[in-house]
């Protein structure tokens, strides 16, 4: 039974604890800030009952979260206040209440300094440390499970709705255990598709997965200057090549830096920091140094302000458009994905991205470092062998045209210290064999398959399972069921009247418009956003005849809640194709599946 109708409104009381009003909403429980005899608390407060046939077993989970956090007291982690039971008989964890932003809205609103964000960092490394020698692991660790409390700056864990603990009982009857797929290491991917088939197998999380979540973070923070906004990004835990380097993206990454974020997410867990304790001895060698790189924003400050009016979405994939864009980070003008494919392509080539038919060796990315500092730190990630890098010419300047001017960010303290900046060099790649790479390509995204030239069948989709969690989110909060339809706009950065160009290969964001049916509002009302990938298909499959755009949506937001995944495909009939782009019209139905066709 789904309680959450039942849920309290502010003004109303559980347990005697006040409700002041709903600060979070998750597949779990919810969370709402409490007041009892002045103290204030969050209070989450568990989906289902013990007795209510909850697939999920949230009632479980929420004993599980608090029998972890009694394992714990650090200054860095969420401290528990208690726990009891709600008039319906819904179990409650009474939690401490951290005032503070996310680790994303901190970035954007603090504008930090290379050396303050590896501060936190160096605190996260530690806490982690002491909570993974009680054996914990969090599981879910991401930019929003860390909170930046306001009145001192310290960063704080919490959410340990997936967390783990020795000898506990596993909940999880999937193969993966829950998390966020984007967070997520590569070898989890990996392991599911080998062992797919067996319905009983479950994946053993480790330190490694948890280490690889803390280097996804990081990259997150020091590549887009906006984390919280809604947007398509590059992948981080391909199982085929590594996202391209942190520096690659923004050159004011020390070269130091980037080579720890490139040694974390290495696909190999081997070559990661041994433990959380070995990164937090990383990160303490890196804060060692106070260069001028170390001491200015990770970002320009005029980058992080927010448009007076909401933007589109960005391209699927964001590429520095010439050596000198670097400076300003990925790009958000509008001139399209063909133009970053070609760029893309340009800087692998000036750079020495080379693939060979030789021997496989561990599929990886180029490693971007700009010429040797006096100062930076004596850090040796493993490198692959390279042949002597090549400088890209340095283009006259460019004059970009039709951004949008802000008002200046509020509460900025912190001041930019100058000094010159490197221009990235490549390095050379080895690469895989001709058979390796072609059983890969399926899994890249079009520009990855591009520069590691895949055939063009990488735009068909594979029949795969569907995302971790997508079934029991669908049947438990979304209450969709198998062939449910609903209607939306496919791309949301156009009208739904409009015949749009979809790239194959690349990320789509469809929303739901207003003034769709009735009956889909219970299930998928208007603002609904959906999250997925687009294809092409020049024969019959499925529903569609002749040529068709499939879009598979594997999240879903609905609004005022957090992200699901989910198994959601569109086919739209094709109007025309070229260069890897399909036509259609932005507006159509789509399925609610349980698995890929």
């Amino acid at each position: 039974m789904n309680v959450i109708s039942m849920f309290p409104p502010p003004g109303t009381t559980i347990d005697g604890w006040s409700v002041v009003r709903e600060i979070g909403n998750g597949g779990f429980a919810v969370v709402y800030l409490v007041e009892k005899h002045g103290r204030r608390c969050a209070l989450k407060l568990a989906r289902h009952r013990d007795s209510s046939g909850d697939d999920k077993q949230t009632h479980a989970r929420t004993l599980r979260e608090l029998s972890a956090l009694l394992l714990l007291d650090h200054p860095n982690i969420v401290k528990h206040r208690g726990y009891g039971y709600s008039e319906q008989g819904n179990v409650y964890l009474a939690l401490e209440y951290v005032e503070g932003w996310t680790l994303a809205e901190w970035a954007e609103r603090k504008h930090p300094t290379v050396q303050e964000v590896l501060q936190v960092f160096d605190k996260i490394s530690a806490a982690l440390s002491y909570m993974h020698g009680r054996g914990v692991l969090h599981r879910d660790l991401k930019l929003s499970n860390v909170l930046i409390r306001k009145s001192d700056g310290e960063p704080v864990i919490i959410d340990f709705s997936c967390a783990s603990y020795s000898l506990a009982e596993e909940l999880t009857d999937w193969g993966l255990p829950p998390g966020t797929d984007r967070f997520r290491a590569p070898e989890q991917f990996a392991w599911l598709r080998e062992h797919k088939a067996e319905q009983r197998a479950k994946y053993a999380f480790r330190v490694a997965d948890e280490i690889f979540a803390v280097g996804a973070m990081l990259y997150e923070l020091l590549t887009d200057p906006r984390p919280t906004e809604v947007q398509a990004r590059v992948t981080l835990n391909s199982t085929v090549m590594k996202p391209p380097p942190a520096r690659a993206l923004n050159v004011r990454v020390p070269e130091a830096l980037n080579d720890l974020v490139d040694c974390i997410l290495s696909r190999d867990p081997a070559k990661r920091p041994v433990d959380s304790e070995a990164l937090r001895r990383e990160l303490g060698e890196l804060l060692a140094y106070s260069s001028a790189e170390f001491l200015r924003p990770v970002h320009p400050p005029s980058e992080q302000r927010k448009p007076e009016a909401p933007g589109p979405v960005r391209p699927a994939v964001e590429v520095p458009n010439s050596p000198d864009a670097l400076e300003r980070g990925p790009v958000r003008t509008g001139m399209g994905l063909l133009a970053g494919v070609a760029t893309l392509i340009s800087l692998v080539v000036a750079g020495g991205f080379l693939l060979t038919r030789g021997e496989p060796t561990e599929p990886g990315a180029p490693t971007v470092a700009g010429a040797p500092s006096p100062q930076s730190p004596p850090y040796s990630a493993p490198r692959t062998s390279s042949a002597p890098a090549m400088s890209p010419p340095s283009p006259p300047p460019v004059l970009l045209t039709g951004q949008v001017t802000a008002a200046p960010k509020e509460g900025s303290t912190v001041k930019t210290t100058p000094s010159p900046e490197v221009p990235p060099q490549g390095r050379q790649l080895r690469g895989r064999t001709k058979a390796a790479v072609a059983a890969d390509c399926a899994t890249m995204t079009l520009v990855a398959a591009l520069a590691a030239g895949c055939p063009s069948a990488q735009i068909r989709p594979e029949a795969f399972t569907c995302p971790a969690g997508a079934e029991e989110s669908m049947r438990e909060d979304l209450r969709w069921k198998v062939n449910q339809s609903f209607n939306l706009t496919l791309n949301a950065r156009h009208g739904p009247e409009d015949v749009v160009w979809f790239t194959a290969g690349a990320d789509v964001v469809g929303v739901v418009p207003k003034g769709v049916l009735s009956v889909q509002n219970a299930f998928a009302p208007p603002g609904t956003h959906f999250y997925g990938k687009a294809y092409y298909l020049s024969d019959r499959m499925g529903r569609s005849e002749g040529p068709a755009l499939v879009i598979r949506y594997d999240r879903v937001k609905l609004p005022g809640q957090d992200e699901r995944p989910v198994c959601f495909v569109v086919e739209a009939p094709s109007e025309g194709y070229s260069d890897g782009r399909v036509k259609a019209f932005n507006s159509g139905g789509g399925y609610v599946v349980d698995r890929w066709p």
